[in-house]
């Protein structure tokens, strides 16, 4: 919408300049794109929302002007007159009894049209516009064509009604019929194009055939020529959705639709085509010689109730009944107290459309007051302590406090789409077939509910590498929708890729152990328990000690693991170097690495490690985790390492927890310092080293019980996995 300043300063008072009234309509929801210079000046180009049709026009604009600023707009009599007016009953005036033939209008499609305004005017001259209405038209991107249609375009863009002038001499028997297209009905409109309307489109007809798309576009037959004597000035209100129907199935646009589309004034019919018609006989010549105006009345003005402390609340800024009276009053809204001065009774004027409840009310105060001059405060509510805390209130705060432990760990959040492609499901080896699908999608891309939080994930690291990121450190905790659920679940998850620390003399890659050490820091941290690692039923066994290197790249197929006891598929993960987690015996994720041809297939070209696990889970761990503290202990530890030698199918957690459970309270300290496969180590045999310390609360361990111990842990090591101690 483009609007001259110097067309605007007609309307109301601008003492802005341009730059800074271009600000304060942004600021008010009127988004000023550019600044443009014409012949007559600066011209502002806005983008305006569809909801409000009421600003596709001069005054329109010209109206919130005067609202952000404090005036009262200087609106044609005309307008300014009929603003709240309402006829009463249909209209049919002669004023010029000496021609026979007359106007005859009807409207057989009510749905489509619910009003036609029809202005007979006599003995016009047509001939140039003049060079102020042709200056106006051109700043606004429209070109001259003659007098009588200049006027038409003006009085569009400025009061926002669209108007048609046919020559009435043109149209069989006078009439003017409303109706619905014959199938196949041929029309030739201004543009010069042949058309083929279907039965759905509405048209605006003579006695005998078509002459205008109604609400788009006129026809090539009836239009104002040089020859044209007698003008007949069409007004009327058009229903939107036929509208926007007719001209997308035509592919046509025109000034006409785009405001029809969007809903026009009703009051605006009956003063825009009084305005026009006075311009054509100043401008034009001739005389008024008809006006019929067939149709159902305007109707009554919306009336909304307003509770002054409610409004206050949604805005986050108190306002009083007084302040939100003046304001209201500003935006052409009538405003009475309805039994207390807190409940306003607020009527709506009829050229806003997109006022229909309270909240709307509210946007407009934040609106007109200017959304930056909205000071910022601490909401009100549970989340702020006012009341007590509810279980969802709870809830959240532990998942606050786990994004900010993943945070504190290194991780950066982030939030992806929660709908996928049929394809993002596909690479990641899941099925349409097992996976959720919307009944209407707004597009292929988004058309089905996330099973797991890796596609997103997954686009997030490629995105990142594309961009020269070398490390990928992410999380997310969100919905998604497992296979064969009735219900949303909560997710924590998280991929790490490529380097993990980046410095100049050394580069620490992401791998396995990693992934491994974060879950076990967030489980220690959070849940106060310690994570425990299984191979899911089936999986390969890991016998690579530096899982990045060697391993063969495969095709996503389907690992099995349980969630929370829920059966879930993990088909994204090598079962060669993935791995179930426990907490406290319940199944809560899988981690591990993504098949290489999926990443490959997003053109990754480093490995991505990745872990899912059940938000609820950790949740529901932490509120029954209490927390323990014990004082240090000032008796020394006795330190023991312990060398094993253990088939490849030994895992290590299996040992560590071995170690563990037999030493007792007295393992204080149990730590991995080396794993070892080389010449000197059998084949089909891997080394592990463990450092121990033992110690006792209340005394000193004697070496004598720190060796019978240190010799019962290896004792069982060796029966429980045919180990050799080293």
């Amino acid at each position: 919408m483009k609007v001259p300043v110097e067309w605007l300063k007609e309307y109301v008072t601008v003492r802005l300049s341009p730059k800074a009234l271009a600000e304060r309509l942004t600021m008010a929801g009127l988004e000023v794109v550019a600044i443009h210079d014409a012949d007559g000046g600066p011209v502002l180009d806005l983008e305006i929302t569809p909801n409000r049709a009421d600003c596709l026009s001069i005054i329109g604009i010209a109206r919130e002007v005067a609202a952000i600023t404090g005036q009262r707009p200087k609106l044609p009599t005309a307008v300014r007159s009929s603003l709240f007016s309402v006829r009463s009953k249909r209209q049919h005036r002669t004023l010029n009894t000496e021609h026979r033939t007359e106007v005859k209008i009807r409207i057989e499609d009510r749905a489509g049209c619910s009003r036609y305004i029809g202005r007979l005017i006599d003995g016009v001259k047509i001939g140039p516009s003049p060079d102020w209405m042709q200056r106006r038209l051109l700043a606004c991107g429209a070109r001259p064509i003659n007098n009588v249609v200049d006027i038409t375009n003006y009085v569009l863009l400025e009061s926002g009604q669209p108007l048609h002038a046919f020559d009435f001499d043109r149209l069989t028997q006078g009439t003017i019929l409303v109706r619905r297209a014959q199938p196949k009905e041929p029309i030739t409109t201004l543009d010069g194009t042949s058309r083929t309307l279907s039965a759905d489109m509405l048209v605006i007809a003579d006695a005998k055939h078509s002459v205008a798309v109604a609400g788009v576009m006129g026809g090539l037959g009836s239009e104002v020529t040089l020859t044209t004597r007698n003008v007949l000035l069409e007004s009327a209100l058009f229903d939107p959705t036929t509208v926007r129907r007719t001209a997308r199935a035509l592919g046509m646009s025109s000034e006409s639709s785009y405001r029809f589309e969007r809903g026009v004034d009703p009051v605006g019919v009956e003063t825009a085509s009084a305005h026009a018609a006075s311009l054509i006989v100043k401008l034009a010549g001739g005389s008024l010689r008809q006006v019929l105006d067939v149709g159902a009345r305007p109707p009554k003005r919306t009336a909304i109730s307003l509770e002054a402390a409610r409004a206050s609340r949604w805005l986050g800024i108190r306002r009083s009944p007084a302040e939100i009276r003046t304001a209201l009053a500003r935006l052409s809204c009538h405003v009475v107290s309805r039994g207390t001065e807190d409940i306003l009774q607020v009527s709506v004027p009829s050229f806003r459309r997109d006022l229909a409840q309270d909240v709307d009310l509210y946007e407009e105060l934040a609106r007109i007051g200017g959304y930056d001059r909205i000071p910022s405060s601490l909401p009100i509510g549970p989340l702020a302590g006012s009341s007590p805390q509810s279980e969802d209130t709870e809830r959240f705060q532990q998942l606050r406090s786990l994004r900010c432990l993943c945070a504190g760990l290194g991780l950066t959040e982030a939030i992806t789409w929660g709908l996928v492609s049929e394809a993002d499901l596909s690479r990641c080896g899941y099925t349409a077939a097992q996976s959720v699908r919307l009944a209407n999608p707004l597009s292929q891309d988004h058309a089905y509910l996330r099973p797991s939080l890796l596609m997103g994930l997954l686009q997030a690291v490629r995105r990142n590498h594309t961009q020269g990121e070398s490390g990928v450190r992410l999380f997310e905790v969100g919905n998604v929708m497992p296979s064969g659920a009735r219900e949303e679940d909560s997710r924590l998850g998280f991929v790490i890729s490529g380097l993990w620390v980046r410095d100049w003399h050394a580069k620490d890659v992401c791998d396995f152990f990693r992934l491994k050490g974060l879950i076990e820091a967030i489980t220690d941290r959070f849940c106060r328990s310690a994570a425990r690692f299984v191979e899911p039923p089936g999986k390969a066994r890991d016998t690579n000690p530096h899982p990045t290197r060697g391993a063969t790249s495969r095709t996503p197929g389907q690992v099995r693991g349980s969630l929370c006891g829920v059966e879930a598929p993990r088909p994204w993960a090598d079962p060669s170097q993935s791995t179930s987690v426990k907490l406290d015996g319940c199944d809560v994720g899988e981690a591990g690495r993504v098949y290489r041809a999926i990443t490959e297939a997003l053109d990754i070209e480093q490995d991505v490690w990745f872990a899912e696990l059940s938000a609820n889970a950790l949740v529901a761990a932490a509120s029954r985790s209490p927390i323990a503290v014990s004082a240090p202990t000032v008796f020394p530890p006795v330190k023991r390492d312990l060398s094993v030698l253990l088939d490849e199918g030994s895992p290590y957690e299996a040992v560590f927890h071995a170690i563990c459970e037999i030493g007792g309270n007295l393992t204080s300290r149990v730590e991995l310092i080396d794993r070892y496969a080389g010449p000197a180590i059998p084949a089909g045999k891997y080394s592990l080293t463990f450092a121990i310390e033992y110690r006792e609360a209340t005394r000193t361990l004697t070496a004598s019980e720190v060796d019978a111990l240190h010799q019962r842990i290896g004792q069982t090591l060796t029966g429980r996995f045919n180990a050799r101690l080293r």
